[in-house]
């Protein structure tokens, strides 16, 4: 019964390599071979042998992990019951991959070559990269498919409900002081990650001394009241440890208070003495960084009230814990406010730093936060155009 089972995977391994192109294309290369070896005939030739097997006998082309995959994939899935998705199971391979190019027989394989613009290729022996796997993960990825779940962006109205609950909940004398520091902690947070249009874990980076030094840099500005808003850690498409700095508009079209609510984080810090060495800015009671999972859960919860309240704004029935995240809904949100606000591209590429590292051709500025801050004061206009157009 084992046997039959393997077999049946081998089967479909081969079926998928078979039918990683389209259907049109393997006829025509069929129809293609067939009038060629017919030609031959024609002219009194034998029609040539194209040596296609039998395979030797071992596994030197990648089927077991082919097989692991295919078994991987019939476990019961995040997005679907039957199912495991197609970017999941690729991570088996990915997987074998990056151990064999950092193991023994696969450091010893030296022999690259550089490309034009100076990118080196390395050439490699390993079984996930021969041309048979990869034309299975081309026929799998075909008859899978790939089912997507993004997260549904935060319109600016819905954010500017949850705001304005929060600040019925801080001036109710009945809230307790534990409640006011949660509403503080995610407030700022969802403003920070709306206006700077912040992945989830992008927030977690806002360093707490830095927030608190420069809180009052940019209030008084003549021609462009700002908020300064400094990160310090590791970006996404980004090279080693960074200093990035945000220059937020005081306030957004909408009316959101962006000021008001890092003020109030900047004011729990002092008050809680984390402003004198670096750390959080969203940190935990005890000084750690917040639990994205219990941001999110506050966001449910906010987003709940919202559709109990305002049924205008959040139809019944949407499963909040399936459709949005902390991680992409503020700054898909933000995203899709700013081009119904008619801000150009360059502007909204220059927020998201989508363009950041091509732009630069690789080399990043890792200046000092007051270098920074001083560099980035000469573009303020342009630097505040998004978060002001929200």
């Amino acid at each position: 019964m084992s046997d039959k089972r393997l077999l049946g995977y081998i089967r479909r391994v081969n079926l998928d390599i078979m039918w990683s192109r389209e259907r049109s294309t393997v006829g025509n290369t069929l129809s293609a071979v067939k009038k060629a070896r017919d030609l031959s005939v024609e002219l009194g030739l034998k029609p040539q042998n194209l040596l296609l097997g039998p395979w030797p006998v071992g596994d030197d082309q990648g089927f077991q992990t082919a097989i692991e995959m295919l078994r991987g994939s019939q476990r019961e899935g995040k997005n679907a019951k039957e199912y495991v998705q197609f970017d999941t199971i690729r991570k088996i391979r990915t997987g074998y991959s990056t151990v064999y190019e950092n193991s023994a027989a696969g450091g010893a394989l030296n022999s690259c070559f550089r490309g034009d613009q100076g990118k080196t290729f390395a050439l490699t022996d390993a079984k996930t990269d021969t041309r048979l796997f990869r034309k299975f993960m081309q026929g799998l990825e075909k008859r899978m498919g790939r089912l997507v779940k993004q997260n549904s962006g935060i319109a600016v109205e819905v954010l500017l409900e949850i705001l304005e609950n929060y600040e019925l909940e801080l001036a109710d004398r009945e809230t307790s002081n534990a409640r006011k520091r949660d509403v503080i902690i995610s407030g700022a947070a969802f403003v920070i990650m709306f206006c700077a249009a912040l992945r989830g874990g992008e927030v977690f980076l806002v360093e707490a001394s830095e927030l608190c030094r420069k809180i009052n840099e940019g209030k008084s500005h003549a021609s462009c009241p700002h908020v300064v808003l400094p990160l310090m850690g590791r970006f996404k498409g980004e090279n080693g440890e960074r200093n990035l700095m945000f220059l937020l508009a005081t306030s957004t079209k909408s009316g959101i208070q962006i000021r008001r609510w890092i003020e109030r984080l900047s004011n729990l810090l002092i008050t809680e003495n984390r402003h004198r060495r670096a750390g959080p800015a969203f940190c935990d009671e005890l000084g750690y960084v917040y639990d994205r999972g219990r941001m999110n859960g506050e966001l449910f919860q906010a987003l709940k009230k919202v559709q109990t309240d305002r049924p205008d704004l959040i139809s019944a029935g949407v499963e909040f814990e399936e459709t949005h995240n902390i991680h992409r809904s503020f700054r898909r949100g933000a995203t899709t406010r700013a081009r119904e606000a008619k801000v150009p591209k360059d502007i909204v590429e220059l927020n998201n730093r989508w363009k950041k590292v091509e732009r630069k051709s690789g080399g990043m500025p890792n200046l000092s936060m007051q270098d920074l801050y001083t560099e980035m004061r000469q573009a303020l206009a342009t630097l505040t155009t998004f978060s002001e157009s929200l």
